[in-house]
């Protein structure tokens, strides 16, 4: 069961009464902290007796999670879709791109030349359609070295019948689990909280 605006968490209460396995979305933090982390506990401790209590003859049990969804790694401008900002350029393309010698140079959506190829550098993972807008953006003699922070299996077929020649890399850990560690440091929260959970 999908609640795209969890509010007090009633759809995710009688969803976890009746045994089904749920996700709820909630913009506001402290929508999350104030009304619906206390209610759903409750609810597990089999202390909530509103709702379909008595009808699912609920006594607790079950549990849920409480996530962070990033801000989206697309942007729209005049109904086109690209790669938002911060998503393919800053302190990961730079650091990926003394890596495998490219020349660093933040040309959204590339952040990197060595001839004729070019570096991209996504902070997400790379699937099809992140490929896809890539290589619409990419001059047509070129080439293209993508590096993402995840891949999509599929994608990697994708990119080679687009643009022959290109590749698809992961980026190494050892460069992530630095970059994180920054990113951490420097970014204030602009994320999204997602509780998600399933009944017994």
């Amino acid at each position: 069961m999908l609640d795209p605006f969890l509010g007090s968490g009633t759809t995710a209460a009688v969803a976890q009464k009746m045994g089904r396995r749920w996700i709820g979305i909630e913009r506001e933090v402290t929508t999350v902290e104030t009304y619906v982390l206390p209610r759903l506990k409750k609810v597990m401790e089999g202390n909530d007796p509103r709702g379909v209590t008595d009808l699912t003859d609920w006594n607790g049990g079950g549990g849920f999670r409480v996530l962070d969804v990033a801000p989206s790694m697309f942007e729209a401008d005049e109904g086109l879709v690209f790669l938002a900002e911060g998503m393919t350029n800053g302190h990961l393309a730079e650091v990926t791109a003394a890596q495998l010698g490219f020349e660093y140079r933040a040309d959204p959506p590339f952040a990197g030349r060595k001839g004729r190829s070019r570096l991209a550098v996504v902070d997400g993972v790379v699937n099809e359609s992140v490929v896809g807008l890539l290589v619409q953006a990419l001059p047509e003699n070129e080439r293209v070295v993508i590096c993402g922070t995840g891949i999509d299996p599929d994608a990697r077929a994708v990119l080679r019948s687009l643009r022959p020649g290109s590749t698809l890399r992961k980026i190494p850990a050892a460069l992530l689990s630095e970059y994180r560690a920054a990113r951490v440091e420097l970014q204030a929260p602009a994320h999204k909280p997602v509780a998600a959970g399933a009944g017994v």
